[in-house]
């Protein structure tokens, strides 16, 4: 069976429009040996002569009347498909983006953004998932567009952009009655701590520092989130070693010092993570670079 390719559906239609070899020959820069070939493959595919010469031009039969508008209808889905561009208007998307995240990433970022979002793109919709096990499966899904936060697991296999780097900080609260204007070591070995452990956070950098350091620490309360935290260490005697943007964040609204570690620890890089399936989609560039803007 002939296939009717491209060139084939534009010789029968310029040949339908014109009636004449010649002149389809010069608008589609071929010969006019080349145009008689194409047109006598078309009559032994459809068994049909299609356009038979009356006087000085070649008139179309019935078959091809009824077959016109249906090759007119392919080129044209042909030509949209080879012109097309995706676009992306953020003022009028109505888009609904899904972004995992870690808690600190929650904090430190969503509400920048969603006031962002509501000035610029008031008709995109979020979806926030924590980030887990089965993170690197949805990006691959896409059920997830993006990953943000210190995921160490995502950084092979998948595309990443380093946000800001940041290092820990230490959160006291101003009403300790030890530690008043300053953290010292001796602080941090004697006084009680609370760890949040959480998947996607630097704790691990932490606690890999102060095991080679053979520093103590004294952990009285384990927690699985930082929800809340700001609150506890207000209210308590107890030391939280959090990420500085966090421990910032969370100084502007509680009565807590933020002290520098008593020792040096290397930073860590928090990045977005996102899968090559979405890598040239328009919408998720626009999410992506909107994301690096707000947080640099």
């Amino acid at each position: 069976m002939l296939n009717v390719d491209q060139r084939l559906l534009e010789i029968f239609e310029r040949l339908y429009l014109t009636g004449s070899v010649s002149k389809t020959s010069d608008m589609l820069a071929m010969g006019q040996p080349a145009v008689s070939i194409a047109l006598t493959k078309l009559r032994e595919h459809f068994n049909d002569p299609l356009f038979v010469r009356i006087k000085n031009k070649m008139e179309a039969t019935s078959l091809a009347h009824e077959l016109y508008p249906i090759a007119k209808q392919a080129l044209e889905g042909l030509k949209a498909v080879q012109s097309f561009t995706q676009g992306f208007d953020p003022k009028t998307a109505t888009r609904s983006f899904t972004i995992s995240m870690t808690d600190i990433t929650h904090m430190v970022l969503l509400p920048k953004l969603w006031a962002h979002l509501k000035q610029v793109a008031p008709h995109i919709k979020l979806e926030v998932y924590p980030i887990g096990r089965e993170t690197a499966d949805k990006l691959a899904s896409g059920e997830v567009d993006l990953a943000i936060g210190f995921i160490p697991q995502l950084e092979a296999g998948f595309y990443q952009q380093t946000l800001f780097r940041q290092n820990y900080i230490c959160l006291v609260s101003k009403h300790h009655p030890r530690i008043k204007q300053s953290l010292s070591l001796q602080h941090y070995q004697t006084e009680g701590h609370v760890s949040i452990v959480t998947s996607g956070t630097g704790h691990m950098l932490l606690d890999v520092e102060v095991k080679k350091r053979q520093l103590r620490r004294r952990i009285d309360l384990k927690l699985p989130s930082f929800l809340g935290i700001g609150y506890l260490i207000e209210h308590t005697e107890l030391i939280a070693s959090v990420p500085e943007k966090l421990g910032e964040l969370l100084a502007q609204s509680n009565k807590i010092h933020c002290f520098p570690l008593p020792f040096a620890l290397p930073d860590y890089a928090v990045k977005q993570h996102w899968h090559e399936r979405f890598h040239a989609d328009k919408g998720s560039q626009w999410l992506r670079e909107t994301i690096m803007n707000l947080l640099t």
